[in-house]
């Protein structure tokens, strides 16, 4: 039986005996490296390497440039350590590219016996339970086994970069409800508009990591009347992941009405095409229904690629009781999401 292990000196001579078995293996998902051999072998420096693997999980921990709070559990059968896993639980840039949300490795005597998937699956449900939909799962593009791995447990190849190939694995973890915080996105990272910023907005002032032509019209429009800090409705930038740069925003047009919200959202021309603002507007409509409120949104008649991804996110159009028809130049479509399916 596989087990997935929090990191603890009880196993320690078990632990050693796996390096042993990796050689000159790189461990993936051990934050170990060859070179710690030396200092960990020290009893007392090995108890507090693993205090810290264990604090690694605690969002209010101070990690290192480059690190992100992270599950991290050795695969343990009958008692034995044959492998390490780790559960991140954000992507940097760099993640995002390559290491992903899991890293894990299965020492080498164990392997071709299905620890490997059986442990992945172990993993996604710690994901789940973090709130981690979806998973970005990598490997390098000659393993094999590793990716026929990620695919029996749901693994969607997205495509293959610098020799990595990305797969993304949906956990079902329910969203968490709208609030006043950030809403973190595959691609990006949904972070409220300070009423500083909104002041620079509308004054034209420009801020660092903000992209050429952000904010729009429309986001000025959102910012218009915001004076406070932010709240749950509020706008909120939209910072690509693979850059840090905001290129848009979305939000809500006040405070629900009848448990009945509408979003407005958008993107700099350069941003749109990739499937940003799909991914983007999924994480908000997640959000706000696991609030218990129904979404609805507005588009004008042209805006072609609007409606195709309201429809990839289940909205449908329907027709305003003594509104305007679609001919009237300044009329506006409603669309509403059928939450059934």
């Amino acid at each position: 039986m596989i087990e997935l292990v929090r990191p603890t000196v009880d196993l320690a001579d078990s632990w050693w005996a796996m390096v042993d078995d990796f050689g000159d293996e790189t461990i993936h998902g051990s934050s170990y490296r060859p070179g710690d051999r030396d200092v960990l072998r020290d009893p007392e420096a090995f108890e507090e390497w693993v205090d810290w693997l264990g604090r690694m999980e605690r969002p209010d921990e101070a990690l290192p440039e480059g690190r992100v709070p992270s599950s991290n559990r050795w695969i343990v059968r009958d008692g034995e350590v044959i492998g390490t896993i780790a559960v991140r639980h954000g992507l940097t840039p760099s993640l995002l590219v390559e290491g992903g949300h899991i890293g894990y490795a299965v020492a080498p005597r164990s392997r071709r016996q299905g620890v490997a998937g059986e442990a992945l699956g172990l993993a996604l449900a710690i994901a789940a339970s973090r709130g981690i939909d979806p998973v970005l799962v990598t490997c390098d593009a000659d393993n094999t086994a590793s990716a026929r791995t990620i695919r029996s447990r749901g693994g969607v190849l997205e495509d293959e970069q610098d020799g990595v190939l990305r797969h993304w694995v949906r956990t079902g973890a329910p969203a968490q409800p709208i609030g006043a915080g950030p809403i973190e996105t595959r691609h990006a990272r949904l972070v409220p508009v300070t009423g500083a910023e909104a002041a620079a907005m509308r004054a034209g002032e420009r801020r660092a990591g903000w992209a050429e032509g952000y904010p729009r019209e429309d986001d000025l429009d959102a910012v218009g009347t915001m004076t406070g800090d932010p709240d749950a409705w509020s706008p909120r930038h939209v910072v690509r992941r693979s850059d840090g740069l905001a290129v848009g925003s979305i939000g809500c047009f006040g405070p629900p009405e009848d448990g009945v919200v509408e979003v407005g959202y958008g993107l700099v021309p350069e941003a749109r095409g990739g499937g940003l603002m799909t991914d983007v507007l999924s994480a908000m409509v997640r959000s706000l229904e696991a609030a218990g409120l129904s979404v609805v949104a507005h588009t004008e008649p042209g805006n072609v690629p609007s409606h195709r991804v309201l429809a990839r996110l289940g909205f449908a159009r329907v027709e305003e009781p003594g509104s305007a028809t679609s001919s009237d130049p300044g009329a506006e479509w409603l669309w509403a999401r059928d939450v059934r399916g």
